[in-house]
């Protein structure tokens, strides 16, 4: 990169959505569609076109198909038209991140080598949207391995964050997170197995959600800890879009779909109907080390719940540090697998600690595992949302973490450690934007109880209603 390029970017503004088309969520593109008022091909048109702008500089895509996008919008057009919609995103722009099976699309490489042949199924997410009618405009970036927290790669470069283009998205969900940010698609789908929906959420000022556990199926790939879920600059399109894909397959043999739940109808009910509420906020969980720009607008943030009739009690413990029981639930997979990757430090530093870990080290692992579980139980006792920031810090520029960066660092144990503790006890939570820290978007955490998903997207709406 040139020392000018380099310069320009330092002080890189937020990537234009000058199509006002870009600006509208999903609900408001339905409710347009059904007006007459705009066609699902405009929509789909306008964002083609700021792929086509922006994408050769943000990387946020790997594959997209243009005409296929654009007959699928044309179809979707002929259904409204015609009174006969599939659901609320029948022809609204989504993509997919590069974890997950489409056909038409290239089978995907899951942060390997890159495949040359196309998907032969539609993975469970991928199935849903497309008989809800949705217009699948590509799918979008994702690190090697999954499991470095920023989204940059041998075969499609850095992914940049739209807010600023010195800065990551973060990862793995990074692509996906940078094309909602960018208007480049008004719903993603992404995966999160320790963060990985959340933090690029958080990074790029828009809303992500990691549902419960088995609520969203998952094939193939299935994890212990890894879920599918929506990336959208709403809560309300994120529970449009949960009402799609949480619903049963017969693939995922963890699947705990639930077809009674409506997620955007209850974004309705006051919270005031619901039971006393009884919020916890904790600042650190005990161990992480926040930023005071992080801290100041999230503690800004915690007096908007007031606004609602809500009270939030602090508190400062939730559990012990689980990050060395995160890497090795994350990484055992990995034993004795390096001879078929080369690459940067970062995966490098991955492997050499996949293969350092002995059978004692797995009992130990599924020990603290229940340990943390318990000190959730009781945290969950005493409250029904958990509050708290959802990193650590803002973006971090390019080039941290990768290439040469050492997976087990006290920054990155610092980064997930807000997010990772949900995945190994199978929670779901939520990032939200909650103000900016030098320029840079901050993201404020909801966690809760196992299927209050709908509680929280109800929550998370209500406090964007007040920011």
């Amino acid at each position: 990169m040139s020392d000018e390029i380099a310069t320009e970017l330092q002080t890189a503004s937020a990537i234009p959505l000058a199509n006002p088309l870009l600006r509208l969520g999903a609900h408001a593109l339905s409710d347009a569609f059904r007006a007459g008022e705009l066609s699902p091909v405009e929509a789909t048109r306008a964002a083609l076109e700021q792929i086509d702008a922006f994408d050769a500089t943000l990387h946020a895509f790997c594959e997209t198909r243009f005409d296929a996008a654009l007959d699928a919008a044309r179809l979707s057009e002929a259904r409204w038209r015609a009174g006969a919609p599939l659901s609320p995103l029948d022809g609204v722009p989504v993509s997919i991140k590069d974890h997950l099976d489409v056909t038409g699309f290239l089978a995907p490489n899951r942060g390997g080598p890159a495949q040359s042949h196309e998907s032969a199924f539609d993975s469970p997410c991928a199935a849903r949207l497309k008989e809800a009618g949705a217009v699948i405009v590509g799918k979008t970036t994702m690190p090697e391995l999954s499991v470095v927290p920023v989204t940059q790669t041998a075969a499609w470069g850095v992914t940049r964050n739209p807010v600023n283009l010195a800065h990551s998205p973060g990862g793995s969900s990074g692509g996906a997170a940078a094309a909602v940010a960018a208007g480049m698609c008004t719903v993603a789908i992404g995966s999160d197995g320790g963060g990985s929906i959340r933090l690029p959420a958080a990074f790029t000022g828009i809303c992500g959600h990691k549902p419960t556990f088995g609520l969203v199926p998952y094939y193939p790939g299935q994890t212990d800890r890894t879920v599918a879920g929506p990336l959208a600059r709403s809560c309300a399109d994120l529970a449009l879009a949960m009402d799609v894909i949480a619903r049963p397959d017969g693939r995922d043999w963890t699947e705990q779909s639930r077809s009674d739940v409506h997620y955007f109808d209850a974004l309705a009910k006051p919270l005031a109907r619901l039971p006393k509420l009884r919020i916890g906020f904790s600042a650190t969980f005990g161990y992480q080390k926040p930023s005071p720009g992080v801290l100041a607008q999230v503690e800004a943030a915690l007096q908007k719940f007031a606004a609602l009739g809500l009270e939030v009690e602090r508190f400062d413990r939730l559990c012990d540090d689980p990050f060395m029981t995160y890497m090795r639930q994350a990484t055992l997979r990995l034993r004795g697998k390096s001879a078929g990757f080369s690459g940067p430090e970062a995966l490098g530093s991955v492997f050499r600690l996949a293969d350092s870990w002995t059978a004692d080290d797995a009992q130990r692992m599924i020990d603290a595992r229940t340990r943390l579980a318990d000190d959730f139980m009781t945290a969950f006792s005493r409250y029904d949302v958990i509050v708290s920031p959802s990193a650590p810090f803002t973006a971090p520029r390019v080039g941290d973490f990768y290439p040469d960066g050492d997976i087990t660092s006290e920054d990155n144990r610092n980064l997930i450690g807000y997010a990772a503790p949900f995945n190994l006890v199978h929670l779901p939570a939520l990032s939200i934007p909650c103000g900016t820290s030098d320029g840079l978007p901050v993201g404020l955490q909801l966690g809760g109880k196992r299927f209050s998903d709908a509680l929280l997207l109800q929550l998370g709406a209500a406090l964007g209603s007040v920011t």
